[in-house]
């Protein structure tokens, strides 16, 4: 009796276990780069594009839908000024970006909860138009439907991060820009945080470090435009986020192509250089260029929560054509040679922290970058279907 007793409670203790580990906290993040719905100039449609012919923008954002909807907190750059009417286009400029809100709207009911609006059209309609986006973000955010958007405020709010409750997860984000700091808040009228402004940068960093959260995210729009490489001095200035302000995700964006990808071994961080394009209706096609030049990318980082705080189990990326309108996958043999490419710039530009990539998924379009346990359920089936791996066949139980 004694003997089947203690039976029953080592089983009931295993199924407790077990219990317990499948009850711990997967967190996804989902993020592509640069996003408007109009061209330079053009009165923008609140819910079609005009671009080559006439389209719906459900039929442009069906492709990344099901991404979104993998998703716990999904991020886009917000490469536009959102608002129902022209302000003040900056005399001179050559690309002036305006989107309806509905656009936006349509994308939030999609799922996308996390929006970076510092960057360098962010003033294409000038104060007005910077102040009808803040205040578009600002009237969505809801208690129901909480919103991370961050990079313009009023006064020292433009460098403070924005925080949210996901999954039980408090997740903090900020984001910032290139360029000279007229733009900068001043006032009563929101401005812009910068990353090429000293005093700008370090209130951003010094925000991330104080922050109460789980997860911070740091957005960066910044670099060369169709330039592959890195900028002098660009890897040091982002990697100050991740030693100075325990920046878990720097995601980059600006020069319209993709770059490296940074993953330091054992630190639980990483950094996107640049993202490339997403589903940007106001830049060139790329589709023709060569291999690395012709793509942008939708990255996924898998985080588990532990005991010691949230554990980055996996990265993912997706590289994508057609982001001047439709975006949609490679073909196998295109995504092969797009993630040897990858691989190659990130070992350039990051030597031994570059993130590596091997093709995966059932259309082996993507790449994988798998981390020791332990493994959520959607990183389980990321990384568990290839050879065996301890973490997959012997998944921790605490």
């Amino acid at each position: 009796m004694r003997g089947g007793l203690a039976l029953r409670l080592a089983a009931g203790l295993v199924l407790a276990m077990l219990a317990g580990a499948a009850a711990a906290t997967e967190i996804v993040v989902t993020f592509g780069g640069d996003v408007n719905f109009a061209r330079s100039r053009q009165s923008p449609r609140p819910m079609s594009v005009q671009k080559f012919g006439h389209f719906k923008i459900r039929d442009l954002a069906e492709t990344l839908a099901p991404e979104w909807r993998g998703g716990d907190v999904n991020f886009i750059n917000v490469e536009t000024v959102v608002s129902e009417r022209d302000g003040h286009p900056v005399p001179g400029k050559a690309f002036v970006f305006r989107s309806h809100p509905d656009s936006f709207r349509y994308l939030i009911d999609l799922g996308v909860n996390a929006f970076s609006l510092a960057n360098n059209h962010a003033f294409d309609h000038g104060w007005a138009g910077m102040a009808a986006t803040h205040e578009f973000f600002r009237a969505e955010d809801r208690a129901e439907r909480p919103l991370l958007f961050a990079g313009i405020g009023l006064g020292d709010q433009a460098f403070a991060p924005r925080i949210i409750t996901v999954k039980g997860i408090r997740v903090a984000m900020s984001a910032v820009s290139f360029g000279s700091g007229l733009w900068g808040p001043s006032g009563d009228r929101p401005g812009m945080a910068y990353l090429t402004r000293a005093p700008h940068y370090q209130a951003v960093l010094d925000g991330l470090k104080a922050a109460e959260a789980d997860l911070k995210i740091l957005s960066v729009h910044y670099g060369t435009e169709n330039y592959v490489g890195l900028n002098p001095g660009q890897r040091a200035t982002y990697q100050r986020a991740l030693k100075e302000a325990g920046v878990d995700l720097v995601l980059g964006h600006h020069p319209h192509v993709a770059r490296g990808i940074e993953a330091p071994a054992g630190s639980g961080q990483a950094i996107f250089y640049s993202l490339g394009n997403l589903l940007f209706i106001g830049g060139a096609m790329k589709d023709h260029m060569p291999v690395g030049h012709d793509f942008g990318l939708l990255g996924k980082a898998y985080y588990q929560r532990t005991a010691k705080g949230l554990h980055l189990s996996a990265l993912e990326i997706l590289p994508l054509k057609g982001v001047h309108l439709q975006p949609r996958p490679m073909s196998a043999a295109r995504a092969g040679a797009t993630l040897e490419f990858l691989n190659a710039l990130s070992r350039q530009s990051a030597g031994a922290d570059a993130a590596q990539f091997t093709p995966s998924g059932p259309d082996m379009n993507r790449g994988a970058m798998c981390f020791a346990g332990p493994l959520g359920p959607a990183a389980r089936a990321l990384c568990c279907t290839g050879g065996p791996r301890p973490d997959c066949d012997f998944p921790e139980l605490m």
